[in-house]
């Protein structure tokens, strides 16, 4: 199990087994058959985190995700098991400025596809999220600018600036160049100055997790923490993280059955 990222949104467990039981006893083990596999049993906390059981016929795999608070506008597709392609728009004309590879515990809901073409599905609801991997945390802004990570970039009008602000998704890049889809993986690059923070409970499991928002030119961007991290607003995250996206299935179907 992937410890940081499952501690990032309140799922720390002692063993697999441990998680299951609990997911199972909170779901009845109610769930639904998608092509592939033998079924999907899925857990929403109220909070945010989401935990999706996949059973085919080597047994159980769990996936993680994350409802967001603000989605964004993104189109995305499926280019593997439990892996999307995601494109970001801005949201204030709707371009897209950037290309990710990211999780997706709703895969099986996007259509299959590539950098050539292929289909793809835009949507409003787009839910992405970053959770901490490896990192430095900055005091500031000019702390980072100050340090050997800052680095140059370009504004709106072309002016060289030293501000925090990085998404790079290797893989993505990876993909645009070669157009195969084997081993892509969902870390990204992350800098950006955190314009919030908010600590919540993983009602399943009691355990606290935070959330650190980071404005990006589609919205808001969630970074996610075990919850006894030390990080404050105005810090600036400069690291690995792991991107996890949705696009709205899991939440549809919630408001369908409630």
């Amino acid at each position: 199990m992937m410890d940081n990222e499952y501690a990032a949104v309140g799922f720390t467990y002692d063993s697999f087994d441990d998680l299951m039981y609990d997911l199972m006893d909170e779901t009845g083990g109610k769930g639904l058959t998608i092509p592939g596999f033998e079924g999907v049993v899925v857990y929403q906390d109220p909070t945010g985190p989401r935990m999706s059981a996949f059973k085919d016929e080597d047994g159980w795999r769990t996936n993680p995700g994350f409802l967001t608070d603000t989605p964004i506008d993104a189109t995305a597709y499926r280019v593997g098991d439990f892996i999307a392609h995601v494109a970001i728009r801005r949201a204030d004309n709707g371009e897209v400025f950037n290309n990710v590879i990211a999780a997706s515990d709703e895969f099986f809901a996007l259509p299959p596809g590539n950098p050539a073409g292929g289909q793809s599905i835009r949507t409003p609801q787009g839910a992405l999220s970053a959770w901490a991997k490896e990192y430095e945390l900055f005091d500031d802004a000019a702390t980072w600018a100050a340090s050997d990570n800052a680095f140059t970039s370009q504004d709106a009008d072309g002016n060289q600036q030293t501000t925090p602000n990085m998404l790079f998704s290797p893989s993505a890049e990876k993909f645009h160049q070669d157009f195969s889809p084997r081993d892509l993986s969902p870390y990204a690059k992350l800098v950006g100055e955190i314009a919030a923070i908010k600590k919540r409970t993983n009602q399943l499991t009691k355990q606290t997790f935070l959330i650190a928002t980071i404005n990006y030119p589609a919205g808001e961007l969630p970074v996610l923490f075990p919850g006894d991290t030390q990080v404050k607003a105005g810090n600036v995250f400069d690291g690995t993280v792991f991107l996890s996206f949705g696009a709205g299935f899991w939440a549809n179907r919630e408001q369908s059955q409630s």
